[in-house]
């Protein structure tokens, strides 16, 4: 009988530690960057979230991707105009993303032009 539950119980714990190393990684997963008051940049987020999914640092003018997953944009400091574009490519009528800004949903704009 002894023998029998040290079975039970060997073959309970490998159970145990099989689900636990399936189920907790090895590494840490990539940590999620959020809102920070105040922050820093032109910062993208997604949408109905805090979750920062885009940023630039200093304006310069060069016409670049929106991040996909934005739905809205701040810009903490430093930037004068924020030109948003519905082509990926920056050509076309602009909208202006100055400060805070959001658009109805995810790849509105595709391109912008930070000056």
């Amino acid at each position: 009988m002894r023998r029998f539950t040290s079975r039970i119980a060997a073959a309970l714990a490998v159970a145990l530690i099989t689900t636990l190393a399936v189920t907790i990684p090895a590494s840490p997963a990539a940590a999620v960057e959020t809102l920070k008051v105040p922050d820093t940049g032109l910062v993208f987020y997604q949408a109905y979230t805090q979750i920062i999914v885009g940023r630039q640092a200093t304006p310069d003018g060069i016409c670049r991707p929106v991040p996909a997953e934005a739905i809205w944009a701040i810009g903490w400091n430093g930037f004068g105009s924020v030109s948003g574009y519905r082509t990926p490519d920056c050509t076309g009528a602009a909208s202006e993303l100055n400060n805070f800004h959001s658009w109805p949903y995810e790849g509105y704009y595709l391109s912008y032009r930070a000056g």
